[in-house]
This record gives structure tokens, sequence and C-alpha cells, in this order.
């Protein structure tokens, strides 16, 4: 049956959909870039030893490749990936000859993987989202024959945009499945991690003080019956929502309601991937003009049944996978390898919203914050808070060993204030690193 995994949409929104998602990849590729180049600076002070980095959980195995890492992660690699980005994204939208697609999208999903191997702390479950994308679309390019993929997957055209015919494709019935998985495991895990700020009403309170909200919002008291009505208007979002992605008549609506509240994310939160991955993906659901699709040359061989297991193993595994991790943890090579669909954003309900953390330098000269000579080494970038964050947790739970994220950041800041304190002409004798925490709140 020929409408088995496939989904109707029109040349026009499945050629924006695909534009989104090269943007969204120069984008990760450009916040590496620049997380590299602090790397290079000092930014490797305060993160993990290479030498030591979790890759896949086997010693013998790590030990392979962890050099493959490094020498992934150095100048002239680095350098490729980012002059090479636009060429790949460039090719993804041209769409044409399916084994060179098979190849962008693999080289996408490689570059990003290699990108984020060592610097993991830097990475964002929207990330795994943009990866997924083309490691389906790799997939689709691998399991279709020649002549499918050009009647269902067709390039850049300006003929074809002009026409802007209904499209049956597979990858857009892949994209849509995705992010329908993203948003129902996203309520899901609300309700299991996060149940009592979330049906309580508390959620959102707890949400606007945390640290991914921008400056200008953030702090500011949420009255609890609003708190209350939007608490249960994303688990609405989230839990019934999504299913119009199927239905003829619902596909609007939801596109309305979701896109919305992307919008809405990007103007208060600093999560900016993940609008500009969600709003693209909802493009292919947008309703096309016509109901029709014209058909295939008689000539032309419909889908195979090779390609029909491919996408419909895939579905399963990523349906399972989203599942088990509402309970499990990831293993270390899913995470490096950024095939982990554990969809928990805000999922606690801001449970630890507001938590922070002061680095404190004490010496018999002085005792000073030395928060900000830390804070100097990160990239300046929306990511930082990911690196941020983990401080936080890992004061918590007092994984305080040598080599671990604490350690290093402490010695790291003892380098960076020797460093600062010999350029200034004092000696920096005797200094000792502590820390504190404390809880944000508005007007500190």
């Amino acid at each position: 049956m020929e409408a088995i995994f496939r989904y109707r949409t029109s040349y026009r929104c499945y050629t924006l959909a695909k534009a989104g998602f090269a943007l969204a990849y120069l984008w990760y590729v450009a916040d590496f870039f620049r997380i590299h180049s602090a790397y290079w600076d000092h930014l490797s002070l305060l993160l993990p030893d290479p030498r030591y980095v979790v890759l896949c959980g086997s010693p013998g195995l790590d030990s392979v490749l962890r050099p493959i890492a490094v020498f992934l992660n150095t100048r002239p690699m680095v350098a490729v990936f980012v002059l090479l980005s636009p060429v790949v994204a460039g090719l993804f939208l041209w769409g044409r000859h399916r084994w060179l697609q098979v190849a962008v999208g693999g080289w996408m999903s490689f570059s990003m993987i290699a990108l984020n191997s060592l610097l993991g702390v830097f990475s964002s479950t929207v990330d795994v989202w943009v990866n997924l994308n083309f490691v389906l679309y790799a997939l689709v390019a691998l399991a279709t024959s020649a002549e499918a993929w050009d009647d269902f997957e067709p390039g850049l055209s300006p003929a074809r945009w002009r026409a802007d015919a209904t499209l049956n494709s597979s990858f857009a019935w892949l994209v849509v499945w995705l992010q329908f998985l993203v948003y129902i495991f996203a309520g899901v895990n609300k309700l299991v991690l996060g149940w009592a700020p979330w049906t309580s009403g508390a959620a959102l309170q707890n949400l606007a003080i945390d640290s991914s909200m921008r400056d200008f919002v953030r702090g500011v008291h949420v009255p609890f019956w609003i708190s209350l009505v939007l608490c249960y208007v994303t688990l609405l979002q989230r839990l019934v929502v999504p299913f119009g992605f199927f239905f003829r008549r619902g596909r609007f609506w939801s596109v309305l309601i979701l896109g919305t509240m992307h919008l809405g994310y990007a103007l208060l939160m600093n999560v900016n991937l993940f609008p500009l991955i969600g709003i693209a993906a909802l493009i292919m659901i947008w309703p096309p003009r016509r109901t029709d699709t014209p058909p295939a040359p008689a000539d032309r061989p419909s889908t195979g049944w090779v390609a029909k297991a491919a996408i419909g193993l895939a579905a399963v595994a990523l349906t399972l996978e989203s599942a088990r991790l509402t309970h499990f943890a990831a293993l270390p090579w899913e995470n490096k390898l950024m095939i982990t669909p554990g969809w928990r954003m805000f999922a606690d309900g801001g449970a630890a919203a507001g938590g922070e953390w002061r680095l404190i330098l004490a010496s018999p000269r002085e005792r000073s914050d030395g928060t900000g000579i830390a804070l100097e080494a990160l990239p300046h970038l929306w990511r930082d808070r990911f690196y941020i964050n983990n401080i936080y947790n890992e004061l918590l739970n007092r994984n305080l060993g040598p080599g671990s994220l604490v350690d290093r950041l402490g010695r790291g800041t003892r380098i960076l204030y020797r460093q600062r304190a010999i350029a200034q002409r004092f000696a920096p004798t005797g200094v000792q690193v502590g820390f504190e925490l404390y809880t944000w709140s508005p007007g500190r």
C-alpha cells in the first residue's frame, strides 16, 4: 500500500523545512567552532582531560576511539568541518542524486558527532533532534530506489517550486513521526518526573527564575492562576495537539498552536535551536493546498518492501528508545553518537530552578569572588548555561573528586588567577578555591 510511511506535504513546504534543517546545522557548526576557539584559548583548563573522556564505556574500545576523537577536534579537522558546512548544507538543500544524499546526510551527522565528541558538556537535547533528522534522511536515501527518490524526495528546482505539487514523502513521514515523539514524550516525562509541579500549577512559577529565561523576563512574578493555566496548556500542547499531525483537519491547528509556542520560546528563552528545528519540522505538517498527488510515471517502481521495512524499523526504534529513556539513563555510546531521544526538556517542573554557585578565591592577600575569572574562559554562547548548570549539579551531588568537572574548574581557575596576578604584577601565593551555593532570586 503506497500510503504506508508516506506523508503528504507540498513541495514548497518540504523545501522550506529542509532549508530550516540546513540552517540549524550551520548554526550548530558555528556554535561549536566558537566553543573550540575558546577551548584552544583557556577553556581546556576547565574541561575534562581528553585522555580520560568516556566515549563508549568500554575501556579497551575507548583507548582506540580517544585518539580518533582528539584528531577530529584538532584545528585542521575543525577547519575542515567548518569550511565544508555551507557546501554540504547546500547539497542537502539541492537534494539530487540519491547516493550523493546518503553521503551528505551521513557527513552532516558525522561532523556534528565529531565536533561534540570531546565537548559534550555544551550539548543540548535539541542537538539530538537535529542530528536524528540527518540520520533519517540518509536512511531514506539509502533504502529508496533512485527512481522513487526522484519522484518522492525531489531536490531543489525552480520549476517544481512554481508548480508546488503535493508530495508523498517518506522523509517527511519520519520527520513528522520524530516530532510527534518529541512532543509526546516531553509531556510524558513531565508527568513522570515532575507530576507535582506540573499538575499543581507551580512549574511555570519555578521556571520563571530558571537560567534559560532571558534577562528581561527572568524573575518576573507569575500569578498562581496564570501559572496553573499555562501548566495545563503546556501538557495539552505536548500530549494532545501532536495527534493532529495525522489528521487532515487537525494539521492547520497543530501547526498554529505549536508554531506559536515555539515563537514564544524564542522570545522568552535562550533555547535558540529548539524553536528553529521545531518550526522547520512544523512546516512539513502545514496542509498542502491540493489533496491529490500526481501519480509517478508508469515505468517508475513504487517504494519497495526493503525501504518500507527500514523506515518502519526506524520508527519503532525511535518509539521504543524514547519510552526506555523515560525510566533509564542513556548508554555512553548513545550519548556520543547523539541518538538518544530522551525528551526531558524542563520535565522536573523547575525543581532546581534558580540554583547558582560562586567560586571563591582565598589567599593571604584577599578573599574574592573568582566566578568571573572562571566564566571568562567560556565561549559566551547560549550554551554556556549547560556548563554552568552541570557545575551546580555536580556540587549538589558532591562529585568533587580528582578529574571531576568541579575539580577541573577549581584547578583551571587557580591557573587563570595566577596568570592575571602576574600580569598585574603582584605575587599570587597560597590561593585556595572554594564554592558557595545559593538560590537566585529577583533583585540579586
